[in-house]
């Protein structure tokens, strides 16, 4: 019973980086408009993302070429499917 609970809240802290990593990727595809005043908030989320995801995605980009000189980070797409693995990995465990 306890496994469960653990294997439970484990699960559950993947998701969440998985939607937090999937959301850094998105937001950094579009940027706001600066006429709107929407940047400030727009901003204030990438920052939270950031600090929240940065630290599991550091490590990974020291690892990696350079993405061949285009600027491509592929860094998020490595962590999602780290994490996608671990989250099936942990399942299994049940």
């Amino acid at each position: 019973m306890l496994v469960r609970a653990v294997v439970g809240s484990l699960e559950t802290i993947i998701n969440i980086l998985i939607w937090l990593v999937l959301l850094r990727a998105i937001m950094s595809w579009f940027r706001p408009d600066p006429t709107t005043g929407a940047g400030e908030t727009y901003y204030s989320i990438l920052a939270v993302l950031h600090q929240l995801t940065e630290p599991l995605l550091a490590p990974i980009r020291s690892v990696m070429p350079g993405g061949g000189g285009m600027g491509l980070d592929i860094s998020p797409l490595i962590l999602f499917l780290i994490l996608r693995m671990l989250r099936q990995m942990i399942s299994a465990m049940i």
